[in-house]
């Protein structure tokens, strides 16, 4: 160990995936005792995460405002996370106190500004919340917009994922993509408090809309030569 030099490990790293960074904190705590001499292993890089192309995005959307053949609760859930690229987790939680009307359209309430939401998808809102009343779930206190299985529970994000995959909505490009395109529209003072989420997490989005779109755009690329 005390013969390793720098070049030995950039190539050791280079020569394997990308699991072999997580030597990391072993050659740091190594050099810091002087078994070795001083090495470098830079921080594992996240992967950029996958997005959708435009026409698919928007497609997507869409079948999902329109579509009266897809499940309502698949409309819905796929709306919310194609246009405000909400995490599943907290989708499942959402009830009717989220809900609001506001001189006669229907707001939501993902943290502490409503959005005003979009026709179709307010009237979709509605019918849903329509539908679990007359399924008897006004007797529960939680009132679940996705309620699960058992009285008093809301869905569980497994099925609901499995059920959106199953009509061609993946999640994570799904989200990632709205996020993108929210985060180059707005602030990050302005999404962090309409979607719920911290203003750091706003900020970083902010950032990866430099580099994101580049992935976006050959994405769509691709889409135009299949």
């Amino acid at each position: 160990m005390d013969k390793a030099t720098q070049h030995h490990v950039d190539q050791w790293l280079a020569g394997g995936p990308t699991t072999r960074y997580e030597m990391r904190g072993f050659i740091v705590w190594a050099t810091r005792r002087g078994h070795c001499p001083e090495l470098t292993v830079p921080h594992r890089s996240k992967a950029e995460p996958e997005l959708l192309d435009e026409d698919t995005h928007w497609d997507l959307l869409q079948q999902c405002l329109h579509d009266e053949e897809l499940p309502l609760d698949v409309r819905v859930a796929g709306s919310l996370l194609l246009l405000f690229g909400q995490h599943l987790s907290r989708i499942v939680t959402l009830t009717t106190a989220h809900l609001d009307t506001t001189d006669g359209r229907t707001t939501l309430r993902l943290d502490d500004t409503p959005i005003r939401l979009p026709d179709p998808l307010d009237r979709l809102l509605c019918r849903l919340t329509d539908q679990q009343l007359q399924h008897g779930w006004a007797a529960s206190s939680s009132s679940w917009l996705f309620p699960g299985a058992r009285p008093g529970t809301h869905r569980s994000t497994g099925p609901l994922s499995r059920a959106l995959a199953a009509h061609g909505i993946s999640v994570r490009p799904s989200r990632a993509t709205a996020l993108i395109q929210l985060a180059q529209a707005m602030p990050p003072a302005v999404l962090a408090p309409l979607l719920g989420m911290h203003v750091i997490t706003a900020q970083a989005w902010r950032r990866r809309t430099g580099t994101d779109w580049t992935a976006y755009l050959q994405a769509r690329r691709r889409a135009l030569d299949t």
